[in-house]
């Protein structure tokens, strides 16, 4: 049975003034997929990202959700919708504990809880606790769950990042740089996590450890001064005569 198509870019552009960022890019992307997204520093990668959730309007083309036109449509109803991003750099509350984090999330997506930025008390919001040690002890994150942020090291506040772009029911997720800075047994614990994601859930990833996106995506696509260069299986990227000049010479073979 053919998967649905949940984004579709049609000759998508942006510029800042003269400078052409994102160029003409056409691609669509199904429901489960697992795209990698590389490109040198420059490429496109981090606007690219910026449009599709929200946070940059096109300069040109369109950008669809499951069918319906998003283009106009602003960064908090495509989360509302299920389109959730990480960013490079850590999103965290540093001098709030990992649950009080995790709680902003819910706090957000929950109906009964509209002023998501107060802090919910625990005997009129029970539920949402519930909630948040649920999702800690299914990742394996529960003995952090007192623990400010600010006091982790920084490969568990990548973790509980992600686990926060969990919380909010990601239909698309968008993770940037998710194993930037980190040690083989942090990256190991990150891929552990998203590899656990649902199956229905699709992962568009920005990564520069080769070897780790390579290794974890269906797809894997790449960028260079803002132009689409090539969309395909990871072997057949790897052996590509464009993105081997690109990386490192025609003779060499694709690595970070």
């Amino acid at each position: 049975m053919e998967k649905e198509i949940i984004l579709s870019l049609r000759g998508l552009s942006k510029a800042f003034g003269g400078l052409k960022v994102i160029e003409d890019i056409t691609l669509e992307v199904k429901v489960g997929e697992k795209i990698g997204l590389i490109g040198p520093n420059g490429a496109g990668k981090t606007t690219l990202f910026n449009m599709i959730a929200g946070d940059l309007a096109p300069s040109g083309g369109t950008i669809s959700y499951f069918g319906e036109l998003i283009n106009s449509s602003p960064n908090y109803k495509r989360t509302q919708e299920g389109i959730v991003r990480t960013f490079q750099k850590n999103n965290l509350m540093l001098g709030l504990t990992v649950k009080e984090n995790l709680l902003l999330v819910l706090q957000r997506m929950s109906k009964e809880h509209t002023q998501w930025w107060k802090q919910a008390k625990k005997g009129n919001y029970s539920t949402l606790f519930e909630t948040a040690n649920k999702i800690l002890q299914e990742w394996g994150l529960s003995e952090y769950s007192e623990s400010k942020v600010q006091d982790l090291s920084y490969g568990v506040q990548r973790q509980i990042e992600i686990i926060m772009a969990v919380a909010g029911k990601p239909k698309l997720l968008l993770l940037d740089e998710p194993t930037a800075g980190m040690s083989q047994v942090e990256t190991d614990q990150i891929i552990g996590l998203i590899n656990k994601l649902p199956s229905e859930v699709t992962i568009i990833m920005i990564e520069h450890d080769i070897d780790v996106l390579f290794g974890n995506s269906d797809r894997v696509i790449v960028l260079h001064t803002g132009r689409l260069i090539a969309d395909d299986h990871p072997e057949a990227v790897r052996e590509n005569p464009e993105v081997k000049e690109i990386y490192m010479g025609r003779e060499g073979a694709v690595h970070a």
